[in-house]
């Protein structure tokens, strides 16, 4: 006899639930294929209610081998992994290492009429889910952060960056310019409802541009800062600590790449199927020349190289994206010619492309607007790619803030706008549209975007938006989504609940925000300006908003607390 206890509560922090496991009961007349045993599933993995949705057809996606693969995920499941990613049909090793706490994580364990649990036990060649200290729906929905917190403390911080963890949304990793002197890091274990500063980033002399980033398995977090050089860090406790690096050959807790750098960006390929899978690329430039890295074991090592130094190649403000074929994107605003511009790379990085023209812009590198008429709006691009299986998986996004004309240099005469642009071809044509209205562009600014998508393909852009003031003085973050690849968008919701008034002082609103969004977990990270005590002083913060986004199919539509399954 083969008995295996899978203490899948111990992933996610929950205690350890009794090993008596009581026998599932299984209704063959709620599944929806007659031509399908349910019964004869739990063969497959642990019993889920969420299986009666599968058909024969599905079931033909099972590898031959399928019951022999020890994998304690539910048979709904695993002809999802099949359907998205590339899986071997034999041998004892087809799904990822991941796949239990990435199925715990998005579907919050076994449902069984109506409640959610986390152990199963494997026993001559059936498994059992343990129907102990089962949870309510209510219960599995207590870590997100819905609405604001402030994340720095003490005061005077801007600019910021933010990363879910892929397999737990509650571990949230940020980090910003400030407060004090150099780059601090923040982490999270709710779900981004409060913040713990971390240990200062070993060896000192850092500046600022927070860039941070996960392993697609969810165990190593990474960050980058400026210094001298670009300074790389690795954490492996979830960002409480950024000495990882230590650990390997050299013991040295950071990695130094370039000199003379400045605004750099960090970027994981997490796809799971990509041949260049967790390689971390990083983007910045020296002298406006672009510069690219890339390290193919887990940011111990890197090789570098530059782009070319004519004017249309020169530029500040890129970013990087990856491809379900783990292609490489690389965006910049060239600051001589005025355009959005692309190198892609086929190979991981070892040589790009010629450069594909992606739009034209307005604005060249920064221009005056009334909420930020001395620093300027920076005219940076944001990126990000479509990992669905849905119509419009594998497109590519890059969005950026321009003037809706030329620069005047007169802040009143000016006026910003957000541009998203979407490639269905891997970077040969684009299309640009614009994520708010644009009826209004004369009287209201949006600037400060970062562009993300979700794991349906939903598309979703965050900005500050001046429309609740009409001397265009003071912000709030909003955000938008797309579910038709950016073709068109919903109308712009406001994430703040407190406007943040004009910043005194020259670096104002700094030069970005930031967002991320993993599962149904959405959190955008902001330069705040709001009025935070009795005296009505103001002071210049990183806060973060959070945001639950409905993902189709997923356990937390309405319809799982009645028990109908034909939601899913």
């Amino acid at each position: 006899m083969r008995r295996i206890t899978l203490l899948a509560a111990a992933l996610l922090g929950f205690s350890a639930l009794s090993p008596a496991a009581l026998a599932q009961e299984i209704d063959q007349s709620r599944g929806h294929d007659s031509r399908v045993d349910y019964e004869s599933l739990t063969r497959f993995g642990p019993w889920d209610d969420r299986n009666y949705q599968l058909t024969q057809d599905d079931l033909a996606l099972l590898a031959p081998n399928e019951s022999e693969l020890i994998v304690s995920v539910p048979a709904f499941y695993r002809v999802e992994l099949r359907r998205t990613m590339t899986l071997l049909q034999t041998g004892p090793s087809q799904y990822p290492r991941s796949a239990l706490p990435r199925f715990l994580n998005r579907y919050a364990g076994y449902l069984v009429d109506g409640k959610f649990y986390r152990q199963a036990t494997h026993e001559d060649g059936r498994w059992q889910v343990v129907q102990s200290g089962g949870l309510e729906r209510s219960q599995v929905l207590t870590k997100a952060l819905e609405g604001e917190v402030r994340v720095t403390s003490p005061n005077a911080a801007a600019e910021s960056a933010v990363a879910i963890n892929p397999i737990d949304t509650n571990i949230v990793i940020a980090g910003s310019n400030g407060p004090g002197g150099g780059q601090r890091m923040h982490f999270s274990s709710d779900g981004g409802e409060t913040w713990t500063q971390s240990a200062p980033l070993p060896l000192g002399g850092t500046c600022c541009d927070p860039t941070v980033a996960w392993s697609s398995d969810g165990s190593k977090a990474y960050a980058a800062t400026l210094g001298f050089a670009v300074f790389v860090y690795r954490s492996a406790d979830n960002g409480a600590t950024w000495t990882d690096l230590d650990n390997e050959p050299g013991n040295d807790p950071r990695r130094e790449i370039g000199g003379g750098v400045d605004k750099e960006y960090l970027h994981v390929d997490t796809y799971p199927d990509s041949p260049h899978l967790d390689n971390v690329y990083l983007t910045w430039h020296e002298g406006n020349v672009l510069q690219f890295a890339r390290s193919t074991d887990m940011g111990h090592t890197w090789t570098e190289q530059a782009f070319s130094g004519a004017s249309d190649m020169t530029g500040i403000g890129s970013d990087i994206t990856t491809d379900k074929q783990g292609n490489i994107y690389y965006f910049w605003p060239a600051t001589q010619s005025r355009k959005i511009w692309l190198r892609k790379s086929t190979d991981g990085g070892v040589d790009f492309d010629p450069a594909i023209e992606v739009a034209m812009t307005e604005g060249g590198f920064d221009f005056p607007i009334p909420s930020m008429e001395i620093r300027r709006v920076f005219i940076y691009v944001s990126a990000a790619t479509d990992f669905s299986d849905g119509p419009y998986g594998n497109s590519i996004y890059a969005s950026w803030t321009d003037n809706t004309g030329p620069d005047s240099g007169i802040p009143a005469n000016n006026h910003a706008r957000i541009q998203v642009a979407y490639s269905r071809d891997g970077g040969d044509t684009w299309s640009i549209t614009t994520p708010h209205e644009t009826a209004d562009s004369d009287s209201v600014d949006r600037w400060h975007q970062w562009i993300a998508v979700g794991p349906d393909g939903t598309v979703y852009v965050v900005f500050y938006d001046t429309r609740n003031d009409p001397t265009r003085s003071s912000v709030d973050f909003y955000f938008s989504r797309s579910t038709d690849g950016a073709q068109t968008f919903s109308k712009p919701e406001r994430l703040t609940t407190v406007a943040s008034p004009n910043i005194s002082g020259n670096f104002e609103f700094g030069d970005y925000n930031g967002l991320d969004v993993v599962m149904d977990q959405l959190i955008g990270v902001f330069t705040d300006n709001r009025i935070e005590d009795t005296r009505g002083d103001d002071s210049v913060d990183i806060y973060a908003v959070g945001r639950t986004v409905g993902i189709p199919g997923l356990l937390f539509a309405d319809s799982f607390e009645s028990g109908d399954t034909s939601a899913w």
